[in-house]
């Protein structure tokens, strides 16, 4: 009888279970991320610099800017210093941030600008700053950085890359569309470039990979 009841109560469960299963099966979607940290080219001389970068390479400036300054960007205004792929080192700001957007200057004092430790393996050194506008939330395509002088340390710290003064980074906007085709994270990227080159209708793209 016990084992009747047991039989049962599985057939219940696994009947539960697959009805569910049909009930709730995913259904794939389209998804567009926002990002706001990609840079697009240095002004030189009130001028863009694209340093000869075709216009399609919308992440290729942010490692040329890693490779020559020691510095890399992410999303939420947040900076890192490496000089390799697994050691981060602090950054010292000698100057306050000017955040340029349609002609207007916003300051951003040093002394808002927030270091934190990450520990995910290796320890993470982030620097956020307060950004006035978050063009992600905005018709706004694009904005200037000034950072000014810097000098990257160890822990230590001993100098690991001397004061060095960067350009002014421009940086654009741009979409990350996909397909999301299962609780996996299963994707087909149809997007993946400049907000302003965007199409009205989404629907005209195909795959791109």
């Amino acid at each position: 009888m016990k084992n009747r009841i047991k039989y049962l109560a599985l057939f219940i469960i696994m009947f539960i279970f697959s009805a569910c299963s049909g009930l709730f099966k995913f259904k794939p979607y389209f998804t567009t991320f926002v990002y706001n940290h990609r840079i697009y080219g240095i002004i030189e001389n009130g001028k863009i610099n694209r340093m000869g970068i075709s216009r399609e390479k919308v992440n290729k400036m942010n490692h040329i800017i890693s490779n020559k300054y020691g510095i890399k960007f992410s999303s939420k205004n947040r900076i890192y210093a490496n000089e390799d792929s697994r050691t981060y080192y602090n950054i010292k700001f000698y100057n306050d941030l000017k955040f340029i957007l349609n002609g207007k200057e916003y300051i951003i004092p040093k002394e808002k600008i927030v270091r934190k430790e990450r520990d995910q393996g290796d320890i993470w050194i982030e620097y956020s700053y307060p950004a006035p506008v978050d063009i992600t939330k905005t018709n706004d395509d694009s904005y200037i950085l000034e950072i000014g002088e810097i000098e990257i340390l160890d822990k230590n710290g001993k100098v690991i890359k001397a004061k060095e003064k960067i350009p002014p980074l421009l940086f654009k906007k741009t979409y990350y569309r996909v397909l999301i085709k299962s609780y996996g994270g299963s994707e087909d990227i149809y997007y993946d470039g400049w907000a302003e080159d965007y199409p009205k209708d989404p629907s005209t793209l195909k795959k791109i990979y």
